[in-house]
């Protein structure tokens, strides 16, 4: 099916929304010429509204719960939000930890595919039920578990490089990229390719080392098992892109490449160290730049 319209549901609080906005980069890498909506509680709309890649924010608060030092929603502002969701004809709805009655909300506005974990009722709702959460696990343990399973197929140290953007003409030429992983090779670093199936498709398609890893064939595939290889890597180098700013977030050093992009408003802004190479062309970029960059760190 053809993907025009994607809105992200997330009726939840604060917090829930900044989890949320970390789907919002692979949906856009994924599906570059969508639209990309958010649909989320009023108090939380202007943190919406910075999420990279999104073009409308609907607020309504639900009339079955309440925002911290708010009362609950009004029944004819939440339904004049669902007629608008509806009038907007959506393709896709992604579901990020909803209730089963946000789940119900969705599905009467008639978005076909609806994407959500599989919680209680809303199997009901939705048309994809993905495995829920372990509730009993916290979240940091549960990543730790996932690293510490990965660290058994990937070798250390590696660096992570994530060569693509949600527009090929941001993207440094994959044959630079290559001899890039070459080169680091020799500097006694495992290589790991982060990116979707059909993107690191076209990497297993040129050129490569046997000893070269892949996050869709060393892991389960998901987004979670994705963050736990990003973070145990002991470099990240990649465009302007979701997976740089997880990595940064997690502590890993990276090297951003933004050609074009927003260094000034984007840059990388986690908690490890960081180097850009901003350029208004990918066209020039060599490995030997971006290697000094990596020197730099």
């Amino acid at each position: 099916m053809s993907v025009d319209r994607i809105l992200l549901v997330s009726l939840d609080n604060l917090g829930d929304m900044v989890f949320a906005s970390a789907l919002a980069p692979p949906l856009r890498e994924r599906f570059p010429q969508a639209t990309l909506d958010i649909w989320c509680k009023e108090y939380t709309a202007d943190v919406a509204r910075l999420v990279p890649g999104v073009t409308n924010v609907i607020a309504s608060d639900p009339f079955w719960d309440r925002a911290p030092g708010r009362s609950k929603g009004s029944r004819r502002s939440f339904f004049r939000a669902m007629r608008e969701i509806r009038a907007r004809r959506y393709d896709v709805a992604v579901l990020a930890a909803a209730p089963w009655r946000t789940a119900a909300a969705v599905a009467w506005t008639r978005i076909p595919v609806r994407i959500g974990l599989h919680r209680r009722k809303n199997g009901a709702f939705l048309t994809e039920a993905l495995p829920d959460e372990n509730a009993r696990v916290p979240v940091l343990s549960e990543l730790a578990a996932r690293r510490a399973r990965l660290a058994t197929t990937i070798p250390r140290p590696y660096a992570a490089l994530h060569p693509f953007a949600s527009k090929q003409s941001r993207c440094v030429a994959l044959p630079i990229w290559i001899e890039l992983a070459h080169q680091l090779r020799a500097r006694e670093r495992s290589i790991l390719w982060v990116g979707t199936h059909a993107e690191l498709d076209s990497v297993r398609a040129s050129p490569n080392d046997a000893a070269w890893r892949f996050v869709d064939r060393d892991s389960d595939g998901t987004l979670a098992d994705t963050a736990a290889a990003l973070c145990g890597a002991s470099l990240f180098i990649g465009h302007d892109s979701g997976p740089l700013h997880i990595a940064g977030a997690l502590g890993v050093p990276v090297v951003g490449i933004f050609a074009p992009g927003e260094p000034l408003r984007t840059l990388p802004q986690g908690i490890g160290p960081s180097r850009m190479l901003a350029r208004p062309s990918p066209v020039g970029i060599t490995a030997g730049d971006i290697l000094h960059e990596v020197d730099a760190l």
